[in-house]
């Protein structure tokens, strides 16, 4: 993430989704996040339970909130963008200092054929965590990065598009997130990220360069070197799997050709993750049922076409499975 999760408090505030004694009350509850790895991720999804819970909304509220968001909601990463050479510096920059916040999450500027792509990935996600509060916090980090320019630096540059690797939340005030963005919001797809034309963002900006910065970036360089390789390829297996599960092409096959590599690839490097490409798709279809079990809005018929089962008979068989193992408490 680019902000704290104070500023996901600060925007509920100023959207009027919470008054400060909730706020208050919130920072309370939250506060009594163990210590230990994984504490943020922990702590980002317990406040999005917090705001999404009571008050009926779905993930789209994390786009909601983002376009209340300040530039003051950038931290210090909005203070060292605001001296980058370039709109793809600052990029990289947020990239390199979020993994030293965050561990669980890439951010990452990629060059193609006249255009720059932003991938926001999280490359640990939490199976506990329902997809609807991940979600949620994915849309308010890309919202945050697609603002970057007009907010911190006062560039008038828009993404040509932004994609997100989720479900369309229901109608509500998220929708105006195109109009002030100016682009347009495609869900569905296989990645979070922003799609920028390539010029606007190599333009030298010839913004005078404080001498921290260079400290910092030092420093950071140093981190992240000290820092353990993490693979993110079951990350990458989960939302492919996700995005395609009401079609029922969920095998090994069809994930590694999403990914770009082969199938003796992609089971060789999730080997070399300790996981197994059954175990995930069962973990994806389990967190699935749940998540329509509990909206109360679809029959078992309907959950298990959605979860891209070929028969009702084999979704109650996982069903007995996972009450039977209590995956389903």
């Amino acid at each position: 993430m680019v902000t704290t999760v104070e500023a996901v408090l600060a925007a509920a505030l100023q959207a009027g989704y919470l008054n400060m004694g909730e706020v208050r009350r919130i920072m309370t509850r939250t506060g009594t996040v163990p210590d230990g790895p994984g504490r943020l991720a922990r702590l980002r999804a317990a406040i999005w339970n917090e705001l999404l819970s009571p008050h009926d909304v779905d993930h789209g509220l994390g786009i909601t909130l983002a376009l209340n968001a300040g530039a003051h909601d950038f931290g210090v990463m909005g203070e060292l963008v605001s001296h980058c050479d370039s709109l793809l510096d600052a990029y990289r920059v947020i990239g390199r200092y979020s993994r030293l916040l965050h561990p669980d999450i890439d951010i990452r500027a990629t060059r193609q054929a006249g255009r720059i792509e932003i991938h926001y990935t999280l490359l640990r996600a939490d199976q506990r965590i329902a997809s609807e509060i991940l979600a949620a916090g994915q849309l308010w980090a890309l919202t945050l990065l697609a603002r970057l320019p007009r907010t911190t630096l006062g560039l008038d540059v828009t993404p040509l598009r932004m994609d997100m690797a989720c479900p369309p939340p229901r109608p509500g005030p998220w929708q105006k997130a195109e109009h002030v963005l100016g682009c347009p919001i495609r869900f569905g797809q296989k990645h979070y990220r922003l799609v920028f034309d390539r010029a606007p963002l190599e333009r030298r900006q010839h913004l005078e360069t404080r001498p921290a910065r260079f400290f910092l970036e030092e420093l950071a360089r140093r981190m992240l070197a000290e820092m353990p390789a993490q693979s993110d390829m079951p990350t990458r297996v989960a939302e492919s799997l996700r995005a395609r599960l009401p079609s029922g092409r969920v095998s090994v096959t069809d994930v590694a050709g999403d990914l770009g590599v082969s199938s003796r690839t992609l089971q060789r490097r999730l080997a070399a993750d300790k996981s197994c490409f059954r175990d995930i798709l069962d973990r994806v279809r389990r967190r699935e049922a749940r998540h329509l079990l509990q909206t109360g809005q679809y029959t078992k018929n309907e959950i298990s076409f959605l979860l891209g089962y070929a028969e009702q008979s084999v979704f109650a068989h996982a069903l007995r499975r996972w009450a039977k193992s209590a995956c389903m408490d």
